[in-house]
């Protein structure tokens, strides 16, 4: 298994020689950095463990004024190596970026003690008491501590035994997830074009179309590159650089390349906040710094369970960002001070927010915390609880940020439990859904009461009623249940209450009987009007009956009869099963027809979207019903 270990430590503590010492490589390539001798943003290599591994590294920067690229190079490590001097002990940026590593939920470490050589075995000993006083609590309490002279290479060896021995702690990334990779460097290249690097966090990425974020736009990745090797599919906490087909001044470090559609954008995210000991008090809307991946973005602080979030405490809140954020369910983040720029705080984010929310809202509390503990059976009954249409699935995969097989599964047990209701990828909380069963009944009833001389009600008109026009499988699921149920009953399109039957007085049967004869008669010529044939309400009404099943209507409100409608449409498709076009001349001699009526015939199959015109031809777009 690939992993990524990352340095981290003060600034002139060793870092970057260290690395050199164990890759052959030295990581700084600006020529700021080999003018100055300090390492100003993130360096890159790689190395080859023992057990045959290869483990990618990562130098940061530990001067006080690039803290912020010292953060982007962090959200993807997954071993830390802390760097401390001999000599000089704990310093400044040691305990800052310590905190910030632990606000990272980083698990496996070794801290690192560098320059042996130039200190005394005293100032060594003093140096050790103070990393084990300053790493208890953390995630490097009990940690391997080794020492180490990147020069003569004292304790090299160790060190990379020890790397191999520690990363059998590591946990396998979550390869069944979908692809995501937060952009830290982007460069061009002779011949090649675009590259754009940055660290896999989960999921396997391939060659071919992918998506870039914030701009949305379609990418093609044209080339993978794995420790400057071609390779077709990278997998998580592998280095990545990929060749896109963007130009260099369309993208920045913080964009993210992932699967399309598989982020959302959110102005507001509610989230876990830990302040430090060493933070000033957090008050309601104190201007912020937040980092999240690699990117930075300022924001505006509303706490949620508590008025002033005090140092060394937690609380719930919503952070409301000045730019949008693509994150999901438990990504972790980094927050600092506005003005000065040093470090407060962090945590995890627990939702993306579309609302915005109040202190002291027990409702918004209780959630979040559901949502907090992570159980994806309370997750996805906490996100349904408040739906009242269908739910995408892929929608309570993002929210819980588990894999779609996972929130399948335990759909599937949440369906054996007879809570949820599931058609085709969406699903419905069953207490939600037998509230629109509810309202399709009334809706029939209520069409019944208004509509005494129909039959029933159109079924796409019932749709629309619904407002389930995007949820057709599921309206198709609704209307069998209540069929099943010997609730309502269905015929050619036309939906009732089990029972109900149209009677119609000798009176009004003989108004149908003529207005029926009269549309008939002429057949294909000569077709009568909407106009022609409706007098008055009972006309409309009776016409509304004839409409079921025995007339259709045409362009201009034409009337046609459902016989004739009938011939039309298979001669029309026998035409087509033979023959590429359909001209105005063919059908009116096929039917023998005049033109006028060959035109309006051929303009409704327009208007339907079974046929397009093309200069004088029809062709055919679509199957006809």
């Amino acid at each position: 298994m690939d992993f990524i270990i990352g340095t981290s430590g003060h600034i002139d503590h060793g870092k970057t020689t260290l690395i050199k010492a164990l890759t052959g490589n030295s990581t700084d390539r600006l020529p700021e950095e080999k003018k100055r001798g300090i390492s100003i943003d993130l360096g890159f290599s790689y190395f080859d463990l023992p057990s045959g591994q290869r483990a990618g590294i990562i130098d940061v920067p530990g001067h006080e004024k690039f803290v912020k690229n010292m953060m982007t190079g962090t959200f993807g490590m997954d071993m830390i190596l802390l760097c401390i001097d001999c000599k000089e002990g704990v310093m400044p940026q040691t305990v800052e970026h310590l905190d910030i590593l632990r606000f990272l939920n980083k698990t496996e470490g070794i801290v690192v003690l560098t320059k042996r050589d130039l200190a005394t075995d005293e100032e060594t000993e003093k140096t050790i008491e103070q990393v084990k006083e300053l790493v208890e609590g953390t995630f490097l309490e009990n940690c391997p501590i080794c020492e180490v002279d990147s020069i003569s290479k004292r304790g090299i060896d160790n060190l990379i035994q020890m790397i191999d021995s520690e990363s059998k702690k590591l946990k396998q990334k979550h390869a069944e997830r979908d692809y995501r990779m937060n952009i830290d460097r982007k460069f061009n290249v002779k011949g090649i074009g675009t590259v754009v690097t940055g660290t896999l966090l989960d999921g396997d990425i391939h060659k071919g179309e992918s998506f870039i974020y914030p701009i949305e736009k379609d990418i093609n990745i044209k080339n993978i590159q794995v420790h400057n090797k071609n390779v077709n599919v990278a997998h998580p906490s592998q280095r990545v650089a990929l060749n896109i087909n963007l130009n260099l001044d369309e993208i920045d470090r913080g964009f993210v390349i992932a699967k399309k559609n598989s982020l959302k954008a959110f102005n507001m995210i509610d989230v876990r906040l830990t302040l430090l000991e060493s933070a000033s008090p957090l008050n309601h809307w104190d201007r912020v710094r937040l980092f999240h991946g690699t990117k930075e973005i300022f924001g505006r602080v509303v706490p949620l369970d508590k008025q002033v979030i005090q140092p060394g405490t937690q609380a719930l809140v919503q952070i409301r960002l000045e730019e949008k954020i693509y994150a999901k369910t438990s990504d972790p983040f980094i927050l600092r001070q506005f003005s000065p720029q040093v470090t407060i705080g962090g945590g995890i984010i627990i939702d993306g927010s579309v609302r915005k929310h109040k202190l002291f809202d027990e409702e918004i509390i209780e959630n979040l915390k559901i949502k907090e503990e992570g159980k994806i059976k309370d997750i996805i009954l906490n996100y349904l609880q408040d739906e009242i249409f269908p739910t995408k699935i892929d929608d309570l995969v993002f929210y819980s940020s588990e894999s779609k097989d996972k929130v399948l599964k335990e759909l599937d047990g949440l369906k054996q439990e007879d809570k949820v209701v599931i058609r085709n990828d969406k699903v419905l909380e069953k207490e939600a859904y037998l509230k629109l069963l509810g309202k399709l009944k009334m809706f029939v009833i209520s069409f019944h009461k208004t509509n005494p001389l129909l039959p029933g009600i159109n079924k796409e008109e019932l749709l629309k009623k619904l407002q389930l026009d995007d949820d057709r499988p599921f309206f198709n699921y609704m209307i069998k249940d209540l069929i099943d149920q010997e609730v309502l009953m269905e015929e050619s399109g036309i939906v009732s209450s089990t029972g109900h039957k149209v009677k119609l007085s000798d009176e009004d049967e003989k108004i149908r009987k003529k207005m029926l004869q009269d549309i008939c008669q002429n057949q294909f010529d000569k077709l009568l009007k909407i106009d022609n044939v409706v007098h008055n309400q009972k006309d409309k009404t009776i016409l509304g009956i004839l409409l079921q099943k025995d007339v259709v209507i045409l362009r201009d409100n034409f009337l046609i009869s459902k016989k004739c409608y009938d011939k039309f449409i298979k001669t029309v498709d026998d035409h087509f099963n033979k023959n590429k076009t359909l001209n105005v001349k063919e059908l009116k001699d096929m039917l023998n027809i005049s033109r006028k009526s060959a035109i309006t015939l051929l303009e409704t199959l327009d208007i339907k979207g079974y046929t397009k015109r093309i200069e004088n031809d029809r062709v055919k777009v679509k199957d006809f019903k």
